[in-house]
């Protein structure tokens, strides 16, 4: 992986997009995974979501964005100061970032600590930190924040979050 693809899969919130259950699942091709997670997307946003509204290749992508990190305020608000991530601004923690980061889904109650990370590391460092906590240690796959068996050999993995209730 290239530098700028790197730098795309970094999420300005603090979130690893390497790891996204829905950026992977389009890798995939897995089409059922992602029309079930449109389906909960659908209540929860209460807007209707399509399973190709997810197709995504990282937040930060000059390309194929899903639709739920395209509308997000906080991408937004990193973008219009000029920053790639949280961790640059002299705003961090912003009330925004810690409702986030409290909002009940399991993956985003890491975001602060993520940021306080990447200050501490820099962001290169960050990210050979993520590449290694989301790779399978039987194989080396990617794997996903809830996945629970690696998809490539099938490894069984202690799940870094269990899935959210919807």
């Amino acid at each position: 992986m290239t530098n700028k693809e790197q730098e795309n899969l970094i999420a300005p919130c603090g979130l690893y997009c390497g790891a996204c259950t829905i950026r992977l699942a389009g890798k995939r091709g897995d089409t059922k995974l992602l029309e079930q997670i449109a389906e909960v997307l659908t209540v929860q946003q209460g807007r209707p979501i399509k399973a190709e509204d997810l197709a995504c290749e990282g937040c930060l992508s000059p390309g194929v964005v899903a639709i739920v990190c395209r509308d997000c305020a906080l991408r937004a608000c990193a973008l219009e100061k000029g920053l790639k991530h949280c961790s640059q601004c002299s705003d961090s923690p912003c009330q925004q970032i810690i409702d986030f980061n409290n909002d009940g889904l399991p993956h985003h109650g890491e975001v602060l600590e993520n940021i306080h990370r990447q200050q501490q590391t820099g962001v290169n460092a960050w990210v050979e930190e993520q590449e290694r906590r989301w790779g399978c240690s039987h194989c080396s796959c990617v794997i996903d924040w809830y996945a629970a068996q690696c998809p490539d050999c099938g490894f069984a993995l202690t799940a870094q979050f269990s899935p959210p209730q919807s």
